[in-house]
């Protein structure tokens, strides 16, 4: 463990960068399961748009972490 894993609280010191339309929920939830530090942009992974900042977050509230709150 070093200094970064400990501040953030993960196992490994991979952080995954925030890619709109390229990360989704369940890519941020693997990485965080696997022990890194995932993070997701506004709209991310969506492939139309959408109707409104509610709708992405009830999308994204569907999917999440399993290991960690």
């Amino acid at each position: 463990m070093n200094r970064i894993t400990q501040i953030l609280n993960i196992k490994y010191p991979i952080v995954q960068a925030p890619m709109s339309w390229l990360t989704d929920a369940h890519l941020v939830a693997s990485v965080a399961d696997a022990g890194g530090l995932g993070f997701l942009a506004p709209h991310a992974g969506q492939t139309t748009n959408p109707s409104s900042n509610e709708e992405v977050l009830d999308r994204m509230r569907n999917e999440s972490v399993r290991s960690k709150p």
